[in-house]
């Protein structure tokens, strides 16, 4: 367990498990990656817990039902077998319906001497106040060694994966792997950075690829932030005639999966630019290579306009309907956002 980025955290309860017995806790996080991540180290390393004496219950059809919390309830009429403790993991637990709520109210309060209650959410503020007054809230966050390792390894380029912590854990953890060729890595993100216009038909083709894997996600999403560079500042012909160009790839991706990851990524890109707006200090950005990436020091921005296209691109990013226009939405993400950033500034 000593290699575990949750080693302190999770050292931390093995070492109070008798104390913290007949208790509820919910871990917050910004990414499931995280939450799940560390569920698995959890349930792994505590010595007081057993596979066959724990019980994770997930949504199922988008909620968590009251027919699952009496399902809990029966588990826990018992003394664990196998285990001193017996554990409940509610997953995404803000997914629990009013019913449900109001069913698991009870048992989240006053858990049997011999049993624990988790949660996990990267939703905390969605839980019913009830709920919440009756968890310990514990916030989980990217560990600092992750991030240490990656700045080591990578150096100078490092700088360009800081937005991964809020995008996708699996990136870092691929960046961080003995195995990832570092080099490999290097040449291309050198290669991203040094696209243009002239050749954006190879910056396009990124989008393409298959996001299974954490190196083609790495290649996507620096081209996305790459493709803003040329388009934030190309005139309203030239970017029209390459909006219309990614369009076409309607093709060759999964369309709901494509327009959820631009979204997450566009919203990153607004927020860092509304952070540019109102502080100076570099640790409130998520990838403070954006500002000078994108050259927002250079442009006046709306910040009307940027409040409400990220909160646009979040219900994107998370929408689960398959019956949309891709054309129309290519457009409306990429104008909506451009839009943003009124003029240059001379």
């Amino acid at each position: 367990m000593s290699d575990s980025f949750f080693y302190d955290t999770i050292e931390k309860i093995q070492s109070k498990i008798e104390v913290i017995k007949a208790s509820s806790m919910c871990f917050v996080a910004e990414d499931n990656f995280i939450l799940n991540n560390f569920r698995d180290e959890l349930l792994n390393s505590v010595s007081a817990f057993n596979q066959l004496d724990t019980l994770i219950i997930k949504p199922s059809g988008g909620n968590i039902k009251i027919e699952q919390v009496r399902d809990v309830e029966e588990f826990l009429m018992y003394k664990p077998n196998y285990a001193k403790v017996k554990v409940v993991f509610f997953e995404d637990i803000d997914r629990l319906n009013i019913e449900a709520a109001n069913a698991a109210l009870k048992l989240i309060e006053e858990p049997p001497e011999y049993a624990l209650v988790f949660g996990t959410t990267t939703r905390w503020n969605y839980l019913l106040p009830t709920i919440k007054s009756r968890f310990i809230r514990y916030d989980l966050s990217i560990p600092s060694l992750l991030v240490e390792n990656i700045n080591r390894k990578y150096g100078e380029i490092a700088i360009y994966f800081n937005f991964f912590r809020h995008y996708d854990l699996g990136v870092l953890l691929f960046l961080n792997d003995e195995s990832t060729d570092v080099s490999k890595v290097k040449d291309e993100v050198k290669r991203v950075l040094n696209f243009s216009s002239n050749n954006i038909d190879e910056l396009i083709s990124n989008f393409k690829l298959s996001l299974d894997l954490p190196y083609n996600k790495l290649k996507f999403s620096l081209s996305y932030y790459k493709l803003w560079n040329i388009l934030i500042n190309s005139d309203d012909k030239e970017f029209f005639y390459l909006i219309k160009n990614i369009s076409q790839i309607k093709n060759d991706v999964e369309n709901l999966s494509f327009l959820s990851n631009i979204s997450s990524l566009g919203a990153i890109l607004l927020r860092d630019a509304m952070v540019f707006l109102n502080s100076s200090k570099w640790k409130f950005f998520w990838n403070n290579s954006l500002v000078y990436f994108f050259g927002l020091n250079e442009h006046i921005v709306n910040l009307e306009q940027i409040k409400d296209n990220i909160s646009y691109l979040n219900r994107v990013s998370t929408m689960r309907l398959a019956n949309f226009n891709f054309e129309m939405e290519i457009f409306t993400h990429f104008f909506r956002i451009k839009r943003c950033f009124i003029r240059t500034i001379k």
